[in-house]
């Protein structure tokens, strides 16, 4: 194999319990990488797991610890999942459960 540039993506074993998402953890839940007009702009972590969203709970807030608005922390990209209805993205994170 020869070094090539690029990006080599983590695999999803595991991905459970990886939350926040993205490569700059901008989102806390995977539910909201898969639907990403709900990515929050601000958000604060719970110190609770998500189990249904497969993340962590946060609360919205102006006073956030993550703000997605400043360079370098933006939530935006990866919109494979909106195409999804809400019944296939619940389907594709209970199958990344499982892994």
């Amino acid at each position: 194999m020869e070094p090539s540039e690029g990006y080599v993506a983590p695999p999803l074993d595991g991905v459970w319990a990886t939350a926040p998402y993205l490569h700059n953890g901008s989102v806390p839940t995977l539910d909201a990488l898969l639907h990403s007009t709900t990515r929050p702009a601000k958000w604060k972590r719970m110190d609770e797991y998500d189990h249904e969203n497969m993340g962590w709970k946060y609360e919205e807030s102006g006073k956030g610890r993550y703000d997605t608005s400043l360079p370098g922390y933006g939530n935006k990209g990866h919109y494979f999942g909106d195409h999804l209805s809400a019944e296939e993205r619940k389907a594709v994170i209970e199958y990344l459960k499982t892994l």
